[in-house]
């Protein structure tokens, strides 16, 4: 099963539709079910939801002729990038090596896997299929949460991750869900730990989907996702921690430089963030509701907005 998201479909031209946000990177979900059984997912084991869901997005299916005839008959310049995102099963890592031997002879963009990989002979037998960066997800940052949300052993995931990012310097990646439970506090020293350690972060906020075991949790309160994206930027841009002031773990005051203050009034720690042309339109929203991470440059109402919503 080879599934596009909505917003792929349409930039691509095989759905007649609009959006009002094109995506920059074509998102491609492989795989009938997943071995996982991850509490906030969609396409967990246990999870009564549809399965052309993952988050919020809707994901329609087509076949590898279809798609792969869409890329060659398209003609705009949004898609820079292909993202694929894998099941966790056998079958669904033969068939991402089948598509991309498929696709890679007539589509020049870089691939991306996200995947359930745990060796490093499996990162590298995906890097000699054509990939050139893969994402491994650790979503809940302390190791009581994810340990009962993932239902895996944290510090060995951890490690997993950092040993690869050393050993394949920026082509590793991992994603932070906030609001499943943690503290801000545990995200800095996450975040920090992996950035340390040459692992490209993405942020997302925790999105409650009908089915899953956390389908009555809320998504995190915008005060609290607006802080955090503030200090991540900060520290990717290399800021110390006495710039952060914590409160049992609630991100309390932050001290901004006129650099950081410059980039503030701009509005770039709420972009996106993550792997290089991906910008993820309403993977955590709808439109017209709360934004958590914008898609593209904000104007000056959103800067403002988000300025407020930071509550310093």
């Amino acid at each position: 099963m080879i599934r596009l998201s909505l917003g792929t479909a349409i930039e691509l031209g095989i759905l007649n539709k609009k959006s009002d946000i094109p995506p920059t990177t074509a998102y491609i979900m492989i795989g009938n079910r997943c071995n996982n059984n991850c509490a906030f997912c969609s396409q967990s084991t246990e999870s009564s939801t549809r399965k052309d869901k993952l988050s919020r997005v809707i994901w329609p299916e087509y076949s590898k002729e279809e798609i792969l005839n869409a890329f060659k008959n398209y003609k705009g310049s949004n898609i820079k990038r292909i993202c694929i995102q894998s099941m966790a099963s056998n079958d669904a890592h033969e068939t991402v090596k089948e598509f991309i031997e498929y696709i890679k002879d007539d589509i020049d963009l870089p691939i991306s896997l996200s995947a359930k990989l745990e060796s490093s002979d499996e990162i590298e037998k995906f890097f000699s299929y054509g990939v050139d960066k893969i994402g491994i997800a650790i979503d809940a940052a302390n190791k009581d949460l994810y340990e009962s949300i993932k239902g895996n052993n944290y510090n060995e995931k951890i490690k997993f991750v950092t040993d690869m990012a050393m050993k394949y310097p920026g082509k590793i990646s991992t994603h932070i869900i906030v609001g499943l439970g943690e503290s801000h506090e545990d995200i800095y020293k996450l975040y920090t730990y992996l950035i340390e350690n040459n692992v490209t972060v993405s942020l997302f906020a925790f999105t409650p989907v009908k089915g899953t075991k956390m389908e009555n949790i809320n998504q995190p309160s915008i005060e609290s996702y607006r802080r955090v994206q503030l200090m991540t930027y900060m520290i990717n841009k290399g800021c110390l921690k006495d710039s952060f002031k914590f409160e049992e773990g609630y991100l309390k005051d932050i001290k901004i430089s006129e650099n950081i203050k410059h980039d503030i009034n701009k509005g770039y720690p709420f972009e996106i963030r993550g792997c290089k042309d991906c910008n993820r339109p309403y993977y955590n929203e709808r439109p017209g509701s709360t934004i958590y991470n914008y898609s593209r440059s904000l104007d000056k109402e959103e800067i403002d907005k988000s300025i407020k919503e930071l509550n310093l």
